[in-house]
C-alpha cells in the first residue's frame, strides 16, 4: 500500500498541476462559481477541454429533505441559488483561459451535465453531446459542432439523466436513469441523435438472458458491449454474446454485488492490461435502491477485475456487509490485501478509474470532510433517519454494528442507546486522519500507492468526479467540491517516453 510519505499532497511527486485558477471556474461571480460544485463530465474537441458542471448537489439533497428535515450548513448554502447547468472550456495549450460556452435556459431546472461525449456520425459530423440531470421526466440533451453554439435536442426519452454514453461499432449508446431509486432498464442507441433520434434496445426478454436494473455504466471492449447495472441485490455486469446487443443474447458476467449486496452500484470502470476494473458505490453513501429500506448504513467501496474469459476476482474489499452467493464466481480474499474503501469507511465511492500508460489511477468520494460541519447535528440527524423507518433502519444499524465488531470487538458490548454517541466519536476520529478524497495509483492493478489522501491538498475536494484521458494521453482530473467550487487538474503525458496506451 505504500508508505505515509504522501499523506500530504506533493505536486512534484504526483505530476498533477492545477489549471483552474478560480474554483468553480467563474472568476466574475464567486457565488456562481461556488455553485459549480462538480466537474460532472469532461470531453475534448478541436484543441479544447470541455467541462460540464453540476450545481449545488449536496445543497439540493438536503433542501429536498431526502434525509429528512436536516438543517443545511451555511458553508454549503449559496447566496442566490441558481439551478442552471453550465459548460465551460479551456484551450489545452493554455493559450486561452476558462470561458463559459453554455448555460441552461431559465425555464428548466437543471442540476448539471452528468455526461458528455464527442462522437462522429457515420456521415462524418463530429459533435459534443451533453446529457443533463433535470427535474422533468424527459432526458435533456444539447449538442454542439463548434463548442460555442449549442442546440437542444428532442430526445423523446422518459428519463431524468444519463450517467454514461459510449461509442460501440460506430453507434452511440446511452443509458437513461430515474431521478432516484430503481427504474426500468433503459438502453438506447443512435447513429445520429439529432437526425435519427434514439432507438430503445429491447431488454424485455428472458430475465436470465438480459440486463436488468439501472444502466449505470457502458463499455465497448473486445468486440462486445458491456453494461453495468445498479440493483438492490447488488450490481451486475453483462456483456453481449455477439458484437451487437440482441434480446436474449447477453451473458451475465458478475452478479449479486460480487458477494456483497451492499455493493449496489458499479460507478466506475477502466480497461488496464487486459482486465476490466470495476469500482462500486452506495448512492450518497447511505441511499439504497431497495424501496423497503431506502436508508442503509455506509460502507467503503469494493473493486473487482474481470479477465477476457469473464472470470472476476476481488481486488479491494473486506468482509461482506450483506453476504451473497454469486452464480458467476466466488468472492475470495482481496488480491491487494486492502479492505473496502482502502480501509476508510468514508470512501463511499470508487468514483473514477482510469489508466494512463502503465499506471492505473483510482479516485474516491469521501464524506469525511462533511463531518466537522454536520457533527454538531449528528444525534438529531441519526434520530431523523431512524424515524424514517424505525424498525428497518435500526435493524440495519445493529447489523452494521455487528459488522464493525469484526474489526473492533469493543463495539459488540455497546447498548443501543449509546450507539449514536459512539458513532459520532468513531466518525470524527476517522475524519481527522485524512479529509478530502483519495487518489491512488498502481502499475499492476494489485499493489497501490497513494498520490494524495487529502483532496490534492484541498480537503474541501471530497471527490474525484472525473478522470478523462485525452487523445494526446494527458490525464485530466475534475473534482467535486461543494464548499469552494470544482477544480480541474492535469497530468501531462509529453514528459514521458513510453507508449501512451
Amino acid at each position: 500500500m505504500g508508505t505515509d510519505k504522501n499523506l500530504a499532497f506533493d505536486s512534484l511527486f504526483s505530476r498533477f498541476r492545477k489549471i483552474s485558477p478560480v474554483n468553480g471556474l467563474d472568476a466574475s461571480d464567486p457565488d456562481n462559481a461556488m455553485q459549480n460544485n462538480y466537474a460532472w463530465s469532461i470531453t475534448e474537441m478541436c484543441g479544447y477541454i470541455y467541462v460540464g458542471t453540476a450545481r449545488n448537489i449536496p445543497y439540493s439533497i438536503f433542501a429536498n429533505q431526502i434525509f429528512g428535515d436536516i438543517p443545511i450548513p451555511e458553508e454549503l448554502t449559496p447566496n442566490d441559488v441558481v439551478m442552471r447547468g453550465e459548460i465551460w472550456r479551456y484551450k489545452k495549450d493554455g493559450s486561452r483561459g476558462w470561458e463559459r460556452v453554455y448555460r441552461t435556459p431559465e425555464n428548466l431546472v437543471n442540476l448539471g451535465f452528468r455526461f458528455m461525449i464527442t462522437y462522429t456520425t457515420p456521415a462524418g459530423e463530429t459533435a459534443i453531446y451533453a446529457g443533463a440531470l433535470t427535474l422533468s421526466p424527459e432526458l435533456f440533451m444539447v449538442k454542439s459542432t463548434d463548442g460555442v453554439n449549442w442546440k437542444i435536442l428532442d430526445t423523446g426519452i422518459q428519463g431524468f439523466s444519463t450517467r454514461y454514453m459510449v461509442e460501440h461499432k460506430g453507434k452511440l449508446y446511452m443509458g437513461a436513469l430515474p431521478l432516484t431509486g430503481l427504474g426500468n432498464s433503459q438502453l438506447y442507441s443512435s447513429f445520429d441523435p439529432e437526425r435519427d433520434g434514439w432507438q430503445i434496445v429491447n431488454l424485455n426478454g428472458q430475465p436470465d438472458k438480459n440486463p436488468s436494473g439501472n444502466i449505470d455504466l457502458l463499455l465497448s471492449y473486445n468486440n462486445h458491449l458491456y453494461v453495468g447495472t445498479g440493483r438492490p441485490t447488488g450490481f451486475e455486469i453483462w456483456r453481449t454474446l455477439g458484437d451487437e446487443p440482441i434480446t436474449d443474447n447477453w451473458k451475465l458476467v458478475v452478479d449479486k454485488g460480487a458477494g456483497d449486496a451492499r455493493n449496489e452500484h458499479p460507478w466506475s470502470l477502466a480497461v488496464f492490461k487486459d482486465y476490466i476494473y470495476v469500482g462500486t458505490a452506495i448512492e450518497a453513501a447511505v441511499l439504497s435502491l431497495n424501496p423497503d429500506q431506502r436508508i442503509v448504513p455506509p460502507k467503503g467501496f469494493d473493486v473487482i477485475r474481470i479477465d477476457r474469459r469473464d472470470n472476476w476476482e476481488l481486488v479491494v474489499g473486506g468482509i461482506p456487509v450483506v453476504p451473497t452467493q454469486p452464480t458467476t464466481g466466488t468472492r475470495g480474499l482481496p488480491l491487494s490485501g486492502i479492505p473496502s474503501g482502502f480501509g476508510n469507511i468514508s470512501n463511499a465511492y470508487c468514483w473514477q478509474i482510469q489508466a494512463q500508460g502503465d499506471e492505473l489511477y483510482l479516485g474516491t468520494f469521501s464524506w469525511s470532510v462533511l463531518i466537522p460541519y454536520f457533527l454538531p447535528l449528528l444525534p438529531d440527524i441519526l434520530r431523523e433517519l431512524l424515524s424514517i423507518n424505525s424498525k428497518s433502519y435500526q435493524d440495519a444499524l445493529l447489523n452494521y454494528w455487528k459488522y464493525l465488531t469484526q474489526v473492533d470487538q469493543l463495539f459488540e458490548y455497546l447498548p443501543i442507546e449509546k450507539i449514536l454517541d459512539r458513532l459520532a466519536d468513531f466518525l470524527l476520529k476517522i475524519g481527522r486522519k485524512t479529509l478530502g478524497f483519495d487518489l491512488w495509483k498502481s502499475r499492476d492493478g494489485i499493489n497501490w500507492e497513494p498520490v494524495s489522501l487529502n483532496g490534492l491538498g484541498n480537503p474541501h475536494n471530497y471527490g474525484v468526479r472525473m478522470l478523462f484521458l485525452a487523445k494526446d494521453c494527458d490525464l485530466y482530473l475534475g473534482t467535486a467540491n461543494p464548499f469552494d467550487g470544482l477544480e480541474v487538474w492535469v497530468k501531462p503525458w509529453k514528459s514521458f517516453h513510453q507508449p501512451c496506451c
